[in-house]
């Protein structure tokens, strides 16, 4: 059956993390963009092959967004001054490829939106339709870079949904532009809500394992 990227994309918003979102080529090709927004191709291929050329950060309908987060598969830009990130993925399927690029403003936490963007993306192959609440979305770190994965750790008599929310997160610490990442963007704001809670986070951390 056709893609649905409408459909594809309602349920992204339904998060309530994305609110806008357009889909394309890698050519900057718009197969599909929300109401909401507007973006020309020409905009969308400069920022996808800034992406691609591992640039630092993206530009967009004249807004800049610093990557915290750029690999192949998957990036999350935060536009330092409105607060607002800037989220894409691309599809699995490398003889039809797709690249959704979503938009979270300011007010939301954006920071994991990639999340779900990469859920997205996953979803975008012929005789795929879309998730609907009752499903258990898909992974979201099957694609991780290379350097930054390993394989993922089994263990028999464990929830399978459970162990792939483990594996994906040690994908991200393990990625030296994931949860590192996001640490000194935080430290950079000098954010102190964020990082009282991250130093109860690291405390919590130590019980668990002892240290």
């Amino acid at each position: 059956m056709p893609i649905d990227f409408e459909g594809i994309c309602n349920e992204l918003f339904a998060k309530g993390i994305v609110i806008a979102a357009v889909v394309a080529r890698t050519n900057g090709e718009i197969v599909y963009i929300s109401s909401n927004w507007e973006v020309e191709p020409d905009d969308l291929a400069q920022c996808i092959s800034k992406w691609k050329s591992k640039s630092q950060f993206l530009k967009l309908q004249g807004e800049k967004y610093s990557l915290l987060m750029n690999t192949s598969e998957y990036f999350s830009g935060v536009n330092y001054k409105e607060r607002s990130f800037l989220l894409g993925a691309i599809s699995l399927d490398e003889n039809d490829q797709y690249v959704i690029v979503g938009y979270a403003p300011a007010g939301v936490d954006g920071r994991g939106g990639y999340v779900d963007v990469v859920r997205a993306a996953n979803q975008m192959k012929e005789g795929v339709s879309y998730m609907d609440e009752s499903q258990e979305l898909g992974k979201y770190d099957e694609e991780a870079p290379a350097e930054a994965a390993s394989e993922p750790y089994q263990v028999e008599g464990v929830d399978d949904a459970l162990v792939e929310e483990v594996n994906g997160f040690l994908t991200w610490i393990k990625d030296s532009n994931g949860l590192a990442g996001y640490i000194q963007y935080y430290l950079d704001q000098d954010d102190e809500a964020v990082l009282a809670r991250l130093a109860e986070i690291y405390g919590d951390f130590r019980n668990v394992f002892g240290f």
